[in-house]
């Protein structure tokens, strides 16, 4: 299975490129990492799962970059609009814990793109 390739964003006028991971299966909790670098900063959105309130990243054979909320919504963090959403919430958020942010409190507060809003497929 190839890797995705990382892809290059512009966000105010300043490059990000960003890539999405996720631990290895074995990792407890399961978790996918977006990672975006530029404008001489470092963010990593990390969402780490949490079964019992139903919050799930890509294990158990789901699509790298999918993340589903308590509420039951799923994300493709691959689509480009929703990678901005993200990125403009984390850059926004205060320093708390260095370059790593809480994916979950993030997509909380990011204006996520309506389901047809341009990006490949999957719901936001």
């Amino acid at each position: 299975m190839s890797r995705p390739q990382p892809r290059r964003l512009v966000i105010d006028g300043a490059s990000f490129i960003c890539s999405i991971r996720r631990g290895p299966v074995s990792a407890d909790p399961a978790w996918t990492v977006l990672a975006a670098y530029g404008a001489g900063r470092r963010l990593r959105i990390r969402f780490a799962a949490d079964p019992a309130s139903g919050r799930l990243t890509g294990e158990a054979g789901l699509a790298t970059g999918s993340v589903r909320t308590a509420s039951g919504q799923w994300v493709n963090l691959h689509r480009p609009a929703v990678m901005r959403a993200l990125i403009d919430a984390g850059l926004a958020a205060p320093d708390g814990r260095g370059d790593e942010r809480d994916g979950w409190a993030l997509l909380a507060v990011a204006t996520l793109p309506a389901d047809g809003d341009g990006g490949s497929g999957a719901s936001a």
